[in-house]
């Protein structure tokens, strides 16, 4: 409140009320004195306000300032949003009810003087409901509101135009300096006219001479057009000349032959000729196409409205074909991605069993050379407990290979036990679900999908058993090349051992006889010997090794193959029953 009054009395201070009053004389003024200011307010915004409260009794007066702030879209403080307090409060003149309106008002005067204006012209009066039904009252409404708008435009138009408007004492004094000039201006033109026939009393003669002084100034803009033309033409000759002679210099700093500024001179003119011979042709050509495809655009009838419908919708359906298509491509790659998915769970698994086998090669090929390193210091010393370090050697890798098995054997205990849990939950939903179907089946007298199913697990067995036998005849072949592998591993570890021996027992006799040079000797020969047998076994791996992976990548193609083939299979199965009973019904109807 203390703001609010502050700010009344600032603004009663100020023109058009000019009050002189300070703070505490506002508060001590009366409630009568409080009225007669809000009603000097109110007049200043609405001067008719006087006129309409004369002769009226308090409450009538109380009713004409609710409707005249109602008409100001004055909104209620939160403290008095009662309407009936707020009559209360100007019927005894309150402080809590007069301060804020007074505020309200003062805050922007002159959007409120507008408001008020416009409001003695723009209030719609309103028609009881008992006479809604009168065709003249209804009539009479419409052309007010008609009125009403015309109104509105034109203050638009009024307040538009105002700060372009000049004031009227500009006018007149403009006015009166044009008729000035206007009337000297006549005065000239007498004179010139006067002045005109008492010179010329032949006007042929002027009119030749004029033609004559026009044909002279035409003459003088030719001849002066001649010259700059001609003065631009020497300057490009100057310039073509101080070119030439620089030209000319720098081919004298260079040493330069005529002979050579000659073949220069051809080059440029064979170059010149091949771009106007070539290369301006297919351009003007390129051109030409241009202009054709632009003329025959111009040349094709305007598209109509119609037309344009047409191509719309032949977009849209277009589209629509395009979105199923994309739809469909998707529904595929999902399907290929899922075959795809079992497809690379397989190869994973392939690739997990080599894995394994590369080790085990990996672990014979250390064997292999831990046996060579034991051959090697068998022969440097004349230890002879060399069988005691290679049965310790081999415990180690089969300690190693049975951790190895342990592992895959828990591994395949474990997808065992979730493969069986998947078994026995599908049979579950089989047993659920095959009753009902045979129902149904028995119900309509035909081929559901129990039978289906039961010829899609004897296709499927077939196939199993055929892929069965493919995968055993493939892992007897691997087998026997696994067995072959190992007999010869053991036909090489017996020749060692027996070379070996026998590289002991020759050793000794070669002492006896003759001496460290012949063993030397021996020692090189069965050196070489037993490098070359190591060459001829690692080329044998490396053929197995081959012939392996040939054998798993075809196996890996063949199963894909065969299930592409058995999905195949299933789906024109299940297509080819899904149309009998369609086909049925179509011949029934």
């Amino acid at each position: 409140m203390l703001k609010e009054s502050i700010f009344i009395v600032n603004q009663l201070n100020k023109e058009p009320f000019l009050k002189n009053l300070t703070f505490p004389s506002f508060e001590a003024l009366s409630p009568l004195m409080l009225l007669e200011v809000l009603n000097e307010v109110l007049t200043e915004i609405q001067p008719k306000y006087t006129e309409i409260i004369q002769d009226k009794t308090d409450e009538e007066r109380v009713q004409e300032m609710i409707n005249l702030l109602s008409m100001l879209e004055y909104e209620p403080i939160k403290e008095c949003c009662d309407l009936q307090a707020i009559r209360e409060g100007l019927d005894t003149n309150d402080k809590v009810v007069i301060y804020p309106i007074l505020f309200w008002l003062l805050q922007d005067v002159s959007t409120l003087k507008r408001k008020a204006y416009l409001s003695q012209f723009t209030c719609e009066i309103e028609v009881p409901e008992f006479l809604h039904h009168d065709e003249t009252l209804y009539i009479y409404s419409n052309k007010q509101k008609e009125q009403i708008q015309k109104f509105q435009q034109t203050f638009v138009m009024y307040e538009d135009l105002q700060p372009l408007s000049v004031s009227k004492n500009n006018a007149v004094v403009e006015n009166r300096t044009m008729q000035n000039n206007k009337c000297s201006l006549l005065k000239q033109k007498e004179m010139l006219h006067k002045e005109l026939e008492s010179l010329v009393k032949s006007p042929d003669i002027l009119l030749k001479a004029s033609r004559q002084l026009r044909l002279e100034r035409e003459r003088a803009k030719l001849v002066a057009r001649q010259t700059t033309e001609q003065e631009e033409q020497l300057s490009q000759a100057q310039k073509r000349v101080s070119e030439l002679e620089e030209q000319t210099k720098g081919h004298l700093v260079a040493g330069d032959n005529a002979a050579d500024l000659i073949v220069e001179l051809k080059n440029e003119i064979e170059a010149n000729t091949v771009k106007v011979m070539e290369k301006l042709p297919t351009e003007l050509e390129k051109m030409r196409k241009e202009v054709d495809a632009l003329q025959k655009l111009a040349e094709m009838p305007v598209v109509t409205a119609a037309q344009l419908l047409e191509m719309k919708n032949q977009i849209q359906d277009v589209t629509s074909k395009i979105h199923k298509r994309t739809v469909k491509i998707i529904i595929d790659q999902s399907c290929e991605e899922d075959r795809l998915k079992s497809i690379r769970e397989k190869a994973s698994a392939i690739h997990q069993t080599n894995n394994l086998k590369a080790q085990e090669l990996q672990d014979l090929k250390d064997r292999l050379a831990f046996v060579e390193r034991k051959a090697k210091v068998s022969a440097t010393q004349t230890r002879f407990h060399d069988g005691e370090w290679g049965l310790w050697d081999e415990l180690k890798c089969k300690k190693i290979n049975l951790r190895k098995k342990y592992e895959e054997v828990d591994g395949l205990k474990a997808e065992r036990a979730h493969l069986q849990g998947t078994k026995r939950v599908l049979k579950q939903t089989a047993q659920y679900f095959h009753p009902l179907l045979q129902i149904l089946e028995a119900e309509k007298d035909k081929t559901g999908p129990s039978d289906v199913q039961r010829k899609l697990e004897r296709m499927a067995f077939v196939k199993k058993k055929d892929q069965s036998q493919t995968d055993m005849c493939e892992l007897r072949r691997l087998k026997a090349m696994m067995a072959s592998l190992t007999s010869y591993m053991s036909t090489l570890r017996e020749e060692r051992k027996a070379v070996r021996q026998q590289a002991l027992e020759d050793r000794f006799e070669l002492k006896r006889a003759y001496g460290t040079t012949a063993l030397n000797e021996k020692l090189k020969l069965l050196k070489d010997e037993n490098a070359e047998l190591e060459r001829q076994c690692n080329d044998k791996q490396a053929l197995l090794e081959t012939t392996k992976m040939k054998l798993k990548a075809a196996m890996f193609e063949l199963k894909a193959y065969n299930c592409l083939e058995a999905r195949h299979h299933t789906t024109k199965s299940v297509k080819a029953k899904g149309t009998e009973p369609r086909s049925r019904t179509n011949k029934t109807k």
